[in-house]
């Protein structure tokens, strides 16, 4: 993660952390745009070098990843809101999902094939990380595994007894996960279809399970408010993260696997510390949290909520300076009159060039304190 020196993050001493959170927050956005149709579904291609996004009007837009410029644009690409996204690793394929139906793409937009198998509204589909398999839910008990070589349907999964809307495929393409309201969690074996393990999950509806990039860990995120870390292959369970105060609709990993990044109904991300379970940071959103995705260099991710705004925020070192070293922090940066609050007679323009010639002072104390943290925690 680099330090990079935002005017938004200069500190006004005297303010608590929790008055700090809520202003902090606009401060740690790179980019953000709010659309008429809001989008349902994002997505990052293998390289970063394109957004994917559908909308609830079921458009499927192409995006520059920084300025959100449109390269594509697939209007009524579904009948009705799209609800996931993917591309396949050598990308020359998109996956779509949305009513009831799958549909391929290339990237100019060229429809390939469509998967019509589901009976009611699709939830969720996934791409394997060979490229080989897709994963996809819907509002039933079953489902369904499709071979994209063949382009066929491979396998009906069977077995949970309620609506299971989460599924999975692991980085390492030995396993499927899927999570019901049945209160179980499966494990099955992705070459066989056979299942390994059925063990104990939230007594609650599930509505997102993750892999870790190692394929060790699996997240659960329910409609209990929270989310629950396992251990993929023993099923034991690790954390139960609290939170949130309400669903828990999506949650991904970092790239590295250290932290986790949930986002809920509730309007907000959080942002956890999976070797202890801590929350490091919570991120405000003005709606429900409908998807997100971490960029791979996990200095950043990207968030959409119901309320129409696509959201690309910085994981600032701040944040973890804020979370551990508060204290020792702000009480350097009151030491330093460049970051006094604006002084009696001080123009707005006289104050606003002392806090741009006080950024480089604030960016070393920042990276200070961060290089202690990746020192005491050995990253």
């Amino acid at each position: 993660m680099h330090v990079k020196y935002r005017i938004g993050l200069l500190i006004i001493l005297g303010f608590g952390l929790s008055q700090l959170t809520v202003a902090q927050d606009a401060s740690y956005i790179l980019k953000s745009q709010s659309f008429k149709e809001a989008p349902s579904a994002i997505n990052l291609s293998p390289d970063a070098s394109l957004l994917l996004a559908g909308f609830t009007d079921g458009t499927l837009r192409i995006l520059d990843p920084e300025s959100f410029v449109v390269s594509l644009e697939l209007k009524n690409a579904h009948f009705k809101e799209l609800k996931a996204i993917d591309m396949s690793p050598r990308m020359e394929m998109i996956l779509s999902a949305g009513h009831n139906t799958i549909h391929l793409w290339d990237l100019q937009g060229n429809k390939l094939d469509t998967w019509g198998k589901h009976a009611t509204n699709i939830w969720n589909a996934e791409l394997s990380q060979n490229g080989l398999w897709v994963v996809s839910s819907a509002f039933n008990k079953t489902f369904l595994l499709w071979d994209v070589k063949q382009l066929t349907l491979a396998e009906s999964m069977r077995g949970h007894t309620d609506v299971c809307l989460a599924v999975s495929i692991s980085p390492d393409n030995r396993w499927i996960a899927s999570g019901s309201k049945d209160q179980t969690l499966r494990i099955w074996d992705l070459e066989t279809r056979e299942l390994l393990s059925t063990f104990e999950g939230p007594a609650e509806l599930v509505y997102d399970l993750e892999f870790s990039p190692d394929s060790r860990l699996l997240a659960v995120c329910s409609q209990e408010k929270t989310i629950r870390i396992y251990e993929a292959d023993s099923t034991n369970l690790l954390h139960i993260l609290k939170g949130h105060q309400d669903h828990v609709m999506e949650a991904e990993f970092s790239p590295d696997g250290r932290y986790l990044l949930s986002g809920s109904a509730d309007h907000s991300l959080i942002l956890w510390d999976l070797r202890s379970g801590e929350k490091i940071y919570q991120f405000l959103e003005k709606g429900p949290i409908t998807d997100l995705v971490f960029h791979p260099n996990g200095q950043s991710f990207y968030s959409i909520s119901s309320a129409g705004e696509l959201i690309h925020w910085e994981i600032h070192p701040e944040i973890f300076v804020l979370r551990y070293y508060e204290e020792a922090y702000l009480k350097e940066l009151s030491a330093e009159k460049k970051f006094e609050p604006r002084r009696k007679g001080e123009s707005k323009k006289e104050y606003q060039s002392r806090q741009l010639g006080a950024a480089p002072l604030k960016e070393k104390i920042v990276d200070r304190f961060y290089q202690l943290y990746l020192k005491e925690q050995d990253l």
